[in-house]
């Protein structure tokens, strides 16, 4: 197609011509005597102010500029052609052969039905004026088109077609003669294939809708197999007028399809050499032009293939779908996005449309061809960032617009400032369309603020493992909470603990208007907390947070909050209440599955209470001794009942009575007030509760906290270099009154601050807090950002120093002997396979796990699949088992089959995708991101409860199972307890029965030899070594193996019936405390002490004497 310098508009390319782009030179361009300036002048002025069109442009502008006028003209052409082949048809159908009798020829009969035809004067005439205009129009294009060049247009194979077929007609009006001549019309259809072209393209132009590329080539493969046909039919029938087996136009289309399908039956034959080399032609221009036609369909179908489908010509306007768009796609992220959105009953009929411009992968290819996936899920290869796709994709129709970041690429700020920009596009094009936006860094959400729902993963991820060193299994307990399961995981399985796991697993969190509740709504007008205890009795569901009118959400709001009708309310349950088809049956058939469930249980407090039986028989022998002293005591009845053994081992023993749940707060006590003013003097010296006066990043929430008065200098945060105000080089030195928290991050971000909040929170007691060092893998020149230095400064006891996690000396300065626990952070890109991306990760904590086993070790991984490899031992038996749990609950559909893995299980780990589903579930429960963040103390509202959790002792015994619990803690402080972190002793209680006793023996002996083995001694003595040249005691080394003995789990949600057992730890709600509460208000396990006062001076003698009694047999 040539072009030229001065063009100003685009021509299309004609139905039979070559076009080119139309030039209009003004006569001072054609002068040579004007100068290259004047030219240039002129052309200026021309392309300003346009000149003065004549009747040659307004033709080209009518029949090739203006695309509307040249798509009906060509329409009308192809109309022509096509009925100029239907006129010769019927010419041939009409065509009886008696043209040689009626006009007496006797010589060149052979030939001469070859040149002449018997055609009627009707059918002539209109075969004329189909010729006149189509001649027409050619003269006209030649006009329009004419650049000098008339030996091109001559030479032009359109041209010559349309001269041969028309121009003969054409002066048979002047010649009457040759109105019996034979015209070769047929071939017309190889200039309407061409106008079809045409047309296609005009079409989309019109339109401004572009039509699929592959549709066009079908369209385009299969006229030209027509045109082959019927070139071939209509040939092979004219030319055999001069043979002797002459054939009908039927029996010419037989033969042809039955060639060119290389089947040749030999029933029909052509016996003239003109007809057999026009076979011959035909056959090789098949061979040669259909594969070509083939090959581009093909090629165009791979390419369509890649790029996905064009919702705008599938969907009906009855049709809901929602646009899922990220920038690489991984086969499980796909899965898990796809099970939990369509684990909805709301989402069931949506349609989801994926926007990429990554290519599928195989896997996930496979994955879309699921039938369950294939009739739901469309896949557009396309960017976000271009407005085409996203009408591709039908954005501006969409309910929701998922704004996904891959997790692929390392660099978490280049993936966000793509996220922005893709946000800002999809806003640009569909302003009403609600974005649910997943990002990484906390600061990007000041750039998409505007957004229905943004989780930020640094938030959630460093809040929740700030808040495990203090809340354990806290990670395993959301991650389960906020996943869509049916509780049917592990039901399978011959062990206790995994039933119970999978079973409380299925709960989740649901919301309902009291008024329209069955649960609650016959507890309008009682207070929250009276309804939360009395509903988790009647019905197993556990009320936890309120909305307010003013759209802020409470978590236990406490007895002021009286239930109204309109209140919206949240709660934990196994299904939501909408799902109850039948109410009462529904409710019967879930305590009959948790009864079941707590069956398995039984063996297990069989053993427990043979060896308490045991216990009491030796202990009475003790009890005969005492027996002078105990019956001078006036209470000795109170005595037995409060003894924990007494209660545990004799089942006819009365239980001390619980305060019914009133609904009401009781008045505090005078001690409180006491213990008010020793606790402000305390705070008054060096901490208070406020905002803490500077934050990492715009956006963070305000949250009260721990604060010192005085600013600390920046050089006396760094733990282990001294200066002027300090000389100590290793957290040893500083003597903390609580053990410390250690995170070993390779760099400085502002997600750090969301780990600080949750443990500096106003509600944790202060004597208790835990001092923060932040072991910081950074050049020795090299200082965290100031801004950070400056905002944790403010913060009591949070310290960073330099060094690497995998150095034995950094991390005994950093107080690695005597740590609460170390979270491990990987925060640095690697340009690794990508689920090799936790592969540092796994090593350095398998290092820390191997020198310090009785250290808790913290950490988050990219990919859930990993987990199996954390704190991996090849010895432990009982652990390796556990993958074949997980190979089972896969097979069965689970989403979650790693959960039965014990570093999971435990709460040591977790992955941040799976806090994804808080995202997926955005568009039903749009609450769950904010309730998460209340959760996690990152957020606070006034007047809203918050999580936390305390240990059963010994003692704590006498309250008996979780119903009982509840009550106390209800009635007492109005607490409201939401789930247990239970851990067992690993030994033939907590294992099954089909538990092959050799397996277990085989085990412990294995386990025992790899306690003893070269490898740990060495180990032992290389921190003996290091502890020695730093002066640190070797006796605060704790090198045993006691926690591979046990394994731990959360149940979320217990029964009313649930046996309480020693060492559990509870999750609470606690109640609002104001700000100025004191240490004994602010004690987790306060609504769990028996009041003293309710007991006269001689039982409390007595009280004494029994716990100490008690703790000297437990000793022994």
């Amino acid at each position: 197609m040539e072009t030229d310098k001065l063009m100003s508009e685009d021509i299309v390319k004609s139905d039979n011509f070559e076009l080119i782009k139309v030039t209009n030179y003004s006569n001072s361009t054609l002068n040579p005597n004007v100068s290259r300036s004047t030219q240039d002048l002129r052309e200026r002025a021309r392309l300003q102010y346009g000149e003065e069109k004549g009747f040659k442009s307004r033709l080209q502008e009518y029949f090739l500029v203006n695309y509307k006028s040249s798509l009906r003209i060509r329409i009308f052409n192809f109309l022509i052609k096509i009925l100029s082949c239907i006129l010769y048809c019927v010419r041939v159908l009409n065509d009886e052969g008696n043209l040689l009798d009626k006009n007496n020829y006797s010589n060149f009969s052979e030939y001469h039905d070859l040149f002449w035809v018997d055609r009627s004067h009707t059918l002539w005439i209109l075969q004329t004026i189909v010729a006149f205009f189509s001649i027409i129009n050619t003269f006209i294009y030649f006009i329009i088109t004419y650049k000098g060049s008339i030996l091109r247009l001559l030479l032009n194979i359109h041209f010559l077609l349309e001269i041969v077929t028309s121009f003969p007609l054409i002066v048979s009006v002047f010649l009457t003669t040759g109105r019996e001549i034979y015209v070769p019309i047929f071939l017309n259809c190889w200039l309407a294939n061409g106008i079809l072209n045409a047309i296609l393209n005009d079409i989309n132009r019109v339109s401004n809708v572009k039509h699929s590329a592959v549709s066009r080539q079908y369209v385009i493969l299969l006229s030209t197999l027509i045109c082959l046909v019927f070139t071939g039919t209509c040939a092979i029938e004219h030319l055999q007028r001069a043979g002797k087996n002459k054939l009908d136009l039927f029996t010419s289309f037989y033969f042809i399809i039955v060639t060119f399908s290389t089947v040749g039956y030999g029933d029909v034959i052509v016996d003239t050499k003109i007809t057999r080399l026009i076979v011959i032609s035909l056959i090789v221009a098949a061979i040669i032009i259909i594969p070509s036609k083939v090959e581009t369909l093909a090629q165009t179908y791979l390419e369509h293939k890649r790029t996905g489908v064009d919702c705008t010509q599938g969907f009906t306007k009855g049709d809901k779908h929602v646009v899922v768009t990220i920038t690489h796609f991984e086969a499980d992220f796909l899965q898990n996005f796809l099970t939990e959105f369509y684990a909805h009953r709301e989402h069931q009929g949506y349609i989801v449309v994926l926007l990429s411009p990554a290519e599928l992968d195989d896997k996930t290819k496979l994955l879309l061809k699921i039938p369950i996936w294939s009739q739901h899920v469309v896949y557009i290869r396309g960017s976000a960032l271009k407005d085409e796709d996203l009408e591709r994709a039908k954005l501006s129709t969409a309910v929701a617009c998922f704004i996904l970041s891959a997790r692929h690429i390392n660099n978490k700020i280049t993936t966000d400032e793509h996220t922005i920009l893709r946000s800002w596009a999809v806003k640009d094009f569909a302003q009403h369309v609600p974005q649910y936006v997943h990002i990484f860094r906390p600061e990007t959400k000041l750039h998409i603020e505007y957004a229905e729902v943004i989780i930020c993963e640094d938030e959630f991820k460093y809040s929740l493992l700030g808040n495990n060193t203090i809340v354990p299994g806290l990670s395993t307990f959301i991650t389960l909470l906020f996943h869509t399961s049916r509780g049917e995981e592990g039901q399978k399985s011959q062990e206790p603990w995994h039933k119970i796991f999978g079973f409380h697993s299925g709960n989740e969190i649901y919301d309902i208007r009291v008024g329209d509740s069955r649960f609650f709504g016959d507890y309008i007008g009682k207070s929250f907390v009276y309804a939360s205890f009395y509903a988790h009795k009647s019905f197993g569901v556990c009320l936890i947070a309120v909305e307010c009118s003013n759209g802020e959400i409470k978590l236990n709001p406490g007895n002021k909050h009286i239930l109204e009708i309109d209140d919206r309310v949240f709660y934990i349950a196994l299904t939501n209440e909408e799902s109850l088809s039948n109410f009462k049956r529904d409710i019967n058939k879930q305590r009959k599955n948790m009864n079941k469930t707590l069956s398995a249980t039984k063996s297990e407090q069989v053993i427990d209470n043979d060896e308490i039986e045991k216990q009491i028989q030796i202990n009475q022998h003790k009890v005969k001794l005492k027996k002078t002293l105990l019956q001078k005591a006036k209470a000795i009845t109170t005595f037995k009942f409060d003894s924990p053994q007494t209660l545990r081992g004799d089942s006819n023993t009365i239980i001390p009575n619980i305060d019914q749940v009133t609904g009401y707060d009781k008045p505090s006590s005078d001690e409180d007030d006491d213990l008010y003013e020793n606790d402000s003097d305390c705070f008054n010296n060096e901490i208070i509760k406020t905002y803490p006066p500077v934050s990492v990043y715009i956006g963070t929430a305000p949250v009260i906290c721990h604060m010192l008065k005085k600013q600390r200098p920046i050089c006396c945060l760094q733990i282990a270099e001294p200066c002027k105000h300090c000389n100590f080089r290793t957290a040893i030195e500083y003597n903390f009154p609580s053990k410390a928290i250690i995170v070993a991050v390779d760099k400085t971000s502002s997600g750090l601050y969301n780990l600080i909040i949750p443990l500096r929170a106003y509600y944790r007691p202060v004597e208790k807090l835990n001092p923060i060092i932040l072991l910081l893998e950074l050049k020795d020149t090299q200082t965290p950002n100031p801004a950070f230095l400056d905002a944790i400064s403010w913060f009591p006891m949070i310290y960073w120093m330099h060094g690497k996690i995998s150095n034995l000396e950094n991390l005994l300065k950093a107080g690695v002997c005597n740590a609460n626990s170390i979270i491990v952070i990987k925060e640095g890109s690697t340009n690794v396979e990508e689920h090799l991306a936790d592969c540092s990760t796994i090593i350095t904590v398998q290092k820390i796990h191997r020198m310090f086993p009785s250290l808790r070790v913290i950490t988050e991984l990219t990919h859930a699949s990993n987990m199996r490899f954390m704190q991996f031992d090849a010895y432990n038996f009982y652990a390796l088992q556990q993958s074949k749990i997980e190979k089972r609950e896969k097979k069965r559909g689970s989403q979650m089959p790693f959960m039965f893995r014990l570093p999971f299980a435990q709460g040591n780990v977790f992955s941040a995708s799976m806090l994804d589903r808080l995202l997926y579930q955005a568009l039903v429960k749009k609450y769950l991101i904010k309730f998460t963040r209340l959760l996690l103390g990152i957020e606070q509202t006034s007047g809203s409860g918050y999580l936390t959790s305390f240990k059963i002792s010994y003692e704590d015994l006498w309250i008996k199972n979780y119903g009982r619990l509840f009550q106390k803690l209800s009635s007492s402080c109005s607490d409201i307890p939401i789930g247990i972190y239970r851990t067992k002793k690993m030994d033939l209680k907590a294992l099954s029965d089909k538990f092959e006793k050799i397996k277990y023996e085989e085990y412990n002996n294995k386990n025992d030899i790899h306690q003893n083995n070269f490898y740990r001694e060495n180990l032992s003595r290389v921190v003996a070594e290091g502890m020695k040249n730093l002066g640190l005691i070797y006796d605060n080394y704790e090198n045993n193996n006691e926690e591979k003995d046990k394994l731990s789990y959360v149940i979320i949600n217990p029964s009313h019936d649930m046996e309480i057992e020693e060492g559990d730890i509870i999750y609470i709600i606690r109640a609002p405390v104001k700000e100025s509460a004191t240490s004994k208000k602010i004690n987790p396990k306060r609504g769990l002490i028996r009041k003293p006062t309710q007991l006269s001076k001689e039982i409390n003698v007595l009280s004494n004497y029994a716990s100490q009694y008690n703790e000297e047999t437990k000793i022994k």
